[in-house]
């Protein structure tokens, strides 16, 4: 295998419970393409359709319920439904966290529940926590590079729950919250060597450095964050690295400092996922090799908190010009884009109104206080005499079904995705959903004479459609 860094090619032989020819084997072959559908979005503006009705689906992800493969990778970027939010475009593999989050939720203790995803961008398994959230729950999804706290900002508003908040912080801040976290998904950052198949860039980044600088990372990572996660809390600990300083090492190392429970999942022994064990404790992890089933290189262990501890939380305040300042709002309601919701209320941030989980408004509180804060709730506009609706307030899964909207087809939908106003001099004047498939893009107003297009400029569609793109 040429193409596979020669120091990663003397490292296979010593991964764990690997066939070495047909790891390789598997490294000469295409990796899978899979999405994950949106359970709240198709039940709701698909019901009466199946998945291969609108899109290449050919088979189930065993380990996530809403998981598909793909006949073929389809062009995502022209896909209306994707802009939607109808689903997301995620690596099987990586996938598992459903599967563990379903074990989660049998013996969840409270609610409602506070859950960290530390370095959520892009946002897949932030999104998978969400789908497993009650209404009383409250998502951080946390990043600190900009790009990608952006990149991760358009993908949870694009999946339309409001039961989060985005944060910019390094882990330590979460020590200081008084709270504690019941979940903490920590998908660290790594060498990538689980991605060699899917992303030959990886191949030439990588180096034996970039391994032992990742553990170094990893292993501060999971320290800092333990003392602010509830005694009986998880923590998810995944990569997508083949590397055993990266995976179980690390494990090796929050049990040895924390004396963190490593929990047995139990797992269909045909799904080909390699049960295996640290070298150091003998803890249960879990790992996934291209050869044993359709997907990526992939890593996690669940790690829980013994009753005993306690959150260990430390005295830190940001200072006034950095804090999140924010007010309930009693009144103003959009009844007539979204019906009541007794869990769920009002704050205003500058301008603009937000949907936010009323049982974690003291919550939201304390969090202002001490981490950097970017986004709480979902958007949903401001009001000026009427509701004047957010972009997100299309994409939120709470939104009435039966306001006026313009179905599209394809082309026109791409069109409009591309900022053109539809052609629809028809319609009277007034605010309309922008659908396609019934899934709904975003808004447009009337007003007469012509239509305005309000999809956001800063989420233009700037690529050029080929030409017979449509048949």
């Amino acid at each position: 295998m040429t193409n596979l860094p020669e120091d990663f090619l003397k490292l296979i032989p010593t991964l764990p419970d690997v066939n070495v020819q047909a790891f390789l084997d598997a490294h000469q072959q295409p990796a899978p393409v899979s999405i994950r559908l949106h359970p709240v979005k198709w039940k709701k503006w698909a019901s009466d359709k199946r998945p291969e009705d609108l899109l290449p689906v050919s088979s189930p992800v065993p380990w996530a319920q809403h998981g598909f493969y793909l006949r073929e990778r389809p062009s995502f970027m022209f896909d209306p439904l994707f802009y939607a939010g109808a689903y997301y475009v995620q690596e099987a593999s990586s996938m598992f966290v459903d599967f563990v989050m379903k074990k989660w939720t049998v013996q969840r203790r409270s609610t409602p529940a506070l859950l960290l995803d530390l370095c959520a961008a892009p946002g897949g398994k932030s999104t998978i926590l969400l789908d497993h959230l009650q209404p009383d729950d409250l998502l951080v999804s946390n990043e600190t590079i900009p790009q990608r706290l952006q990149i991760l900002q358009e993908n949870l508003i694009r999946w339309g729950y409001p039961q989060i908040v985005l944060t910019q912080a390094e882990a330590h801040y979460f020590q200081s919250l008084p709270m504690g976290f019941d979940l903490i998904l920590v998908d660290a950052p790594c060498s990538g060597s689980g991605m060699f198949r899917k992303d030959r860039q990886m191949c030439r980044l990588w180096t034996s450095g970039s391994v032992w600088a990742c553990s170094k990372k990893q292993q501060h990572l999971v320290t800092d964050i333990w003392p602010a996660l509830k005694p009986g809390g998880w923590l998810i600990y995944s990569t997508c690295s083949f590397s055993v300083e990266e995976d179980e090492q690390v494990v090796d190392t929050l049990i040895t400092q924390a004396q963190a429970e490593a929990l047995h999942l139990q797992i269909p022994d045909g799904w080909g996922i390699v049960q295996t064990v640290t070298p150091q404790h003998r803890a249960p992890v879990y790992r996934f090799y291209p050869d044993r089933l359709e997907g990526e290189g992939f890593f996690l262990a669940v790690l829980r908190k013994p009753d005993h501890q306690t959150i260990q939380s430390r005295s830190a305040f940001l200072k006034k010009q950095q804090i999140f300042e924010f007010e309930e709002l009693k009144t103003h309601w959009p009844e007539a884009y979204l019906p009541k919701d007794a869990h769920v209320g009002l704050i205003r941030h500058r301008e603009q109104a937000y949907l936010f989980p009323a049982a974690h408004t003291h919550t939201l509180h304390e969090l202002a206080r001490r981490v950097p804060l970017r986004q709480a709730g979902l958007c949903v506009g401001k009001f000026n005499k009427e509701w004047i609706p957010d972009h997100a307030l299309s994409l939120q899964i709470g939104l009435r079904e039966n306001l006026p909207a313009l179905e599209l087809d394809r082309e026109q939908a791409l069109r409009y995705l591309q900022k053109h106003s539809p052609d629809a001099n028809q319609l009277t004047p007034g605010w309309y959903l922008v659908t396609y498939h019934r899934f709904p893009l975003g808004w447009i107003k009337s007003i007469g004479h012509r239509i305005n297009n309000y999809y956001p400029a800063a989420w233009k569609m700037n690529r050029t459609i080929p030409e017979n793109f449509f048949p």
